[in-house]
């Protein structure tokens, strides 16, 4: 049984219940003294069930909703199936906050856990491609380049955007020798590659080189920013404060945030649930919680 904080006075109020007998009844259930109420005669009685879990606002007043506290108890009653349920009740704004209460490092982690398409939308949201290039190890951007959606028509079309300088040291990091050819004539000869030569190739590029290139490759095809590994997209958030960084995360809906609070322990979930609004919590226990409103001391 879940022991709350019940208000006892909302059955005086409308069930016709005196104080002195709610007094005889102390160390009874509710449901216990409904039927007893019954019993005696007292026809509100009998239909109490079936008036509170009919309307979620006497729910709320007599299981004291509004007091944050007792709405924990509840869902520290729930498995981890029905607290995400609760959840998606949440506002985006509670959720984040309700991530707050982990550091910056663990905060970084559960991000990790977000789609590539939420993620991505959180980072560049934050700042432009470029500012996020500049900020990542280039074994990032390797990865990015030997993803397999990024083809070699994807590479042709973005290696348009490469200076001469950066080609020609490609070139030369790949042949061993000066190039001093111009751009066009450089392209040429990689046409003529086999794909394995090429992308070899491409991969001898400087960091600058890579950056041109990618930033080609996402002015042809921004979504492809989410083949980018998600320790890449977080790496930017590590030299930001904590705050900053659950600020970034306000730009995404509610859907978007459960997979970093679905693998919380259960106490954590239940506790960033509370913050559900007590009306709403109330109607969600009517339609699918019965049988926890049942073991709410009625």
């Amino acid at each position: 049984m879940i022991t709350l904080d019940l208000n006892l006075s909302y059955l005086s109020k409308y069930y016709n219940i005196s104080s002195s007998s709610l007094e005889m009844y102390r160390n009874k259930s509710i449901k216990e003294i409904m039927e007893m109420e019954a019993e005696k005669g007292n026809p509100l009685a009998a239909n109490f069930m079936l008036q509170i879990t009919n309307d979620p606002s006497k729910l709320v007043e007599l299981f004291q909703l509004i007091n944050p506290i007792n709405r924990f108890l509840i869902l520290s009653n729930m498995n981890k199936d029905d607290l995400m349920n609760i959840m998606t009740f949440l506002e985006p704004t509670q959720i984040v906050l309700g991530l707050s209460i982990f550091n910056q490092d663990m905060i970084i982690a559960l991000m990790t856990k977000l789609e590539p398409e939420a993620l991505s939308k959180v980072v560049l949201t934050k700042m432009s491609p470029e500012k996020f290039l500049k900020s990542i190890p280039e074994k990032y951007m390797d990865e990015f380049l030997n993803s397999d959606k990024i083809d070699r028509d994807i590479l042709n079309k973005g290696i348009q955007y490469v200076d001469e300088y950066n080609l020609q040291k490609m070139m030369e990091k790949t042949t061993g020798k000066s190039c001093y050819e111009d751009k066009d004539s450089i392209i040429k000869k990689m046409s003529s590659m086999k794909d394995d030569e090429y992308k070899d190739t491409i991969l001898n590029m400087e960091t600058e080189g890579k950056q041109q290139l990618i930033l080609g490759i996402l002015k042809e095809k921004p979504e492809l920013f989410q083949e980018f590994s998600p320790d890449a997209m977080v790496t930017p958030f590590k030299t930001m404060e904590k705050g900053e960084i659950l600020k970034s995360l306000t730009v995404l809906e509610t859907e978007d945030l459960l997979p970093m609070v679905e693998d919380l322990p259960q106490e954590v979930m239940a506790l960033i649930a509370t913050q559900i609004d007590p009306e709403v919590f109330a109607k969600v226990l009517v339609t699918d919680f019965k049988d926890i409103i049942a073991e709410c001391g009625i």
